[in-house]
């Protein structure tokens, strides 16, 4: 792989750039001091804002190494990080990258962290070399599985007591997203509308259920020639990922034996075959024209003299 650091990286309302020391006190109340953030964490829920401050520092210290990776995600509008993403594991023998993320719980379901992991996915695939961008979630966090669906990854199987967080020991299912799949959605994103409608993910009851991606919806608002603001659209993707959980139901029904049906009632066309028929010059076609010559209709003219 081609390291490059921690370079910054800007998407439609984000901006992913180092952080600085300043940025601690927006850190520290933003999402490191909440334990709603961090319960499902490797690391603790900072105490102060020296705490913060301590940990940023580590980070600046490090940004000179090209294999180091560290984000702040910066919300254009508020000009401040809400949330991190970095890379917690290299691989460097397999052309590997792990990815990790936090966010505030103010930014929740708002679609920034899916967003920033897309622009990460694209980052390391593209520009990096990387030809496997991974990420892992504990099974009881099943949100954070569908900020992975929606960036475009696929759920690969989920290891028991593998990981270990703040919770303890913990079941932790896998999402992937590898070079080659990656090149042939941009080669194609020009021309075809997204091939995966959704993409499954395992819920708290341990049921797989459908998820539509962003790039999904974004197709489905140009179709549908409406813009969507970010609420509409996640309120939309959770009716069409409903309609599809329903359909997989429907899918499940055993309906051997029974006959398939176009209509419940009979169709029949009511509309005359059409038929070719020469009408120039006919009486009847020109008996209402303002104006006849030679056999046709004389068109006015519209434009000069």
């Amino acid at each position: 792989m081609n390291h490059l650091g921690t370079r910054e990286l800007a998407t439609e309302r984000l901006t992913l750039r180092r952080f600085e020391i300043e940025d601690a006190e927006n850190m520290f109340y933003n999402w490191a001091s909440d334990p709603e953030v961090t319960k499902y964490l490797t690391w603790p829920t900072h105490k102060s804002v020296e705490v913060t401050e301590t940990i940023i520092k580590e980070w600046v210290s490090q940004y000179d190494r090209k294999d180091f990776y560290q984000w702040a995600i910066e919300l254009n509008d508020l000009e401040q990080p809400i949330g991190t993403i970095s890379v917690i594991e290299v691989k460097e023998d397999i052309e590997a990258v792990e990815i990790g993320y936090c966010i505030g719980r103010e930014f929740w379901n708002k679609g920034y962290t899916s967003e920033a992991l897309r622009e990460i996915i694209r980052f390391f695939i593209v520009e990096v070399g990387a030809g496997r961008v991974a990420a892992r979630h504990d099974i009881n966090n099943p949100n954070s599985g569908k900020v992975m669906a929606s960036a475009g990854m696929e759920y690969e199987g989920t290891l028991r007591c593998a990981d270990k967080n703040n919770q303890g020991i913990c079941d932790v299912a896998y999402y992937s997203k590898i070079r080659s799949a990656a090149l042939d959605e941009a080669d194609d994103v020009e021309e075809e509308a997204p091939e995966a409608v959704a993409t499954k993910v395992m819920g708290e009851d341990g049921v797989m259920r459908n998820v539509i991606s962003d790039e999904t919806m974004e197709y489905v608002g140009i179709l549908a020639k409406l813009e969507l603001s970010p609420e509409e659209a996640e309120a939309a993707k959770k009716d069409m990922a409903d309609m599809l959980d329903y359909i997989d139901k429907l899918d499940e029904l055993d309906t051997t034996g029974i006959e398939p049906m176009s209509h419940v009632f009979p169709v029949n066309n009511v509309f005359r075959e059409d038929v070719v028929a020469n009408g120039d010059g006919s009486e009847a076609t020109l008996a209402n024209a303002p104006v006849k010559k030679d056999g046709g209709f004389k068109v006015p003219k519209t434009i000069g003299e």
